[in-house]
């Protein structure tokens, strides 16, 4: 069963806030006022069908306010395993609702009712929360829930339309429509990977010229790609002829050598493949550099492909052989930048 994902801010009524924030923080439980209702009784009522909840508010001769859909999704359309986030100033935290009990001043155990300054609450005989100074505080209503994760930046992890709906003051709506932007910032938050459009236009410019390396260079002009790409960090650079080694299973496909680094070497295998990549390719550099004594060098596989093989890893982790998978490459050469690209 699919879930439903709620925006629900905990600001309550008058002088509220101070008790709000503190039960959610220490007490996992949000809130909304509509304190005047907060009896078994009306809760009841409120909770039997929409015509129902319509006459408790027409019998207390409030009329019918706009804002008395925000009780009645608190109430009646809020499940245990919806996704609830809260808006809290710049940050906002993500829960999902622990069960389907509603607590009501009359059934909340009200030792939760302690402020920020650690002030109590108690209910007075007219069944309302009241301060130490004996003003009465708007509490009215009150659900259980599981933190999913906590104060997590706005700005560094809310893409646009999600930080867009947090800024409404609504006390709650349902935010179905934002259930992919909800997921992809607790992925981010999680990961530490907040938003970059740097990193965000790479990584989407790298699937899209993967995709046309893939279906428009063969072997050797991905070689050139590679040995172009050596050029512009500053090295010299060689495309051996094919088994110059003298040895079936020794090739490097190109040699880039860099003469400011003391003569420091890449020896390099190219394969225009999609899947998967071998162990042959690691067997076929590492071999190279032993048959022709290369001391100061690098080793690296780069392939179009979308992952190495478990024993390709084993074989480049032992012998020091950096693989390179046609996404990781793509996005070296955005980074490097493409425009002077000869293919």
């Amino acid at each position: 069963m699919e879930h439903n994902y709620w925006m629900h801010r905990c600001t309550c009524g008058d002088r509220a806030w101070p008790f709000t924030q503190e039960m959610l923080r220490n007490h996992k439980l949000i809130s909304i006022g509509w304190s005047d209702f907060s009896t078994k009784e009306k809760q009841l009522a409120l909770t039997s069908g929409w015509e129902s909840f319509q006459k408790v508010f027409t019998d207390a001769g409030w009329g019918l306010p706009r804002n008395r859909y925000n009780l009645w999704r608190f109430l009646n359309e809020m499940k245990a395993g919806d996704i609830v986030v809260v808006p809290l100033q710049s940050r906002f935290d993500v829960y999902h609702i622990a069960d389907d009990i509603v607590y009501n001043n009359e059934t909340i155990d009200t030792s939760v009712w302690v402020d920020w300054n650690g002030n109590k609450a108690w209910l007075n005989s007219d069944g309302c929360p009241t301060d130490a100074d004996g003003q009465q505080i708007d509490m009215g209503f009150y659900r259980k829930v599981e933190p999913i994760a906590i104060d997590i930046p706005r700005g560094e992890y809310a893409e646009q339309a999600l930080y867009s709906r947090l800024k409404i003051m609504q006390t709650n709506s349902n935010i179905n429509d934002l259930r992919d932007e909800v997921e992809v910032a607790l992925n981010r938050f999680a990961n530490t990977s907040p938003i970059n459009l740097h990193n965000e236009f790479v990584s989407d410019a790298a699937n899209g010229l993967l995709q046309q390396m893939r279906s428009k260079l063969n072997d050797s002009k991905l070689e050139l790609l590679v040995e172009w790409y050596m050029k512009q960090l500053g090295a010299d650079t060689e495309i051996p002829a094919k088994n110059a080694s003298g040895h079936d299973e020794g090739d490097a496909d190109v040699i880039a050598t860099f003469g400011r680094l003391n003569g420091f070497t890449i020896l390099i295998q190219v394969k225009a493949h999609q899947g998967f990549t071998d162990e042959w390719a690691v067997s076929q550099i590492t071999t190279y550099k032993k048959l022709n004594h290369y001391q100061s060098s690098q080793m690296w596989v780069v392939s179009t492909c979308d992952n190495f093989s478990e024993q390709a890893k084993r074989d480049a982790d032992a012998e020091g052989v950096r693989l390179i998978t046609g996404l990781e490459f793509a996005q070296m050469l955005i980074e490097n930048g493409v425009y002077s690209m000869p293919l």
